[in-house]
């Protein structure tokens, strides 16, 4: 659908990519920032952020705005793009995580898988 101006965005390729979470964005800064050596406590003050904020940043419990991006980016001496992609642009699972989906595949029944995920859905919403 056209804009005001007339620009009407393609129906594929760069507006389909896939939208990233906070924790994902998280994660990559967090990987970014051990990758520079750089400490929690230094990074946040050279963005002029409490080490607490910085480190809800990295959990993705709190959102990054475009300007926290751009400080976050220049401070670890990266650009913005790399926040958001990685090489083979996955993040790593844990091992726990590792086994709790093989453990999830390999039960027989539909609907047991179905009531698990209702309870992670239940167990993960906020508040």
């Amino acid at each position: 659908m056209a804009d005001a101006s007339g620009y009407s965005p393609p129906k594929t390729g760069l507006f389909m990519a896939s939208i990233l979470t906070s924790k994902e964005i998280g994660f990559r800064l967090k990987q970014l920032r051990q990758r520079a050596g750089v400490s929690q406590e230094k990074l946040a003050e050279l963005v002029g952020v409490s080490t607490f904020q910085l480190q809800k940043y990295e959990s993705g419990q709190n959102m990054l705005n475009t300007k926290k991006l751009q400080l976050l980016a220049g401070a670890l001496s990266v650009s913005v793009q790399e926040l958001f992609t990685t090489g083979d642009d996955t993040l790593p699972l844990a091992v726990s995580e590792r086994l709790l989906i093989d453990a999830y595949r390999g039960i027989p029944d539909r609907e047991i898988q179905n009531s698990i995920l209702k309870i992670a859905n239940i167990a993960t919403r906020k508040v």
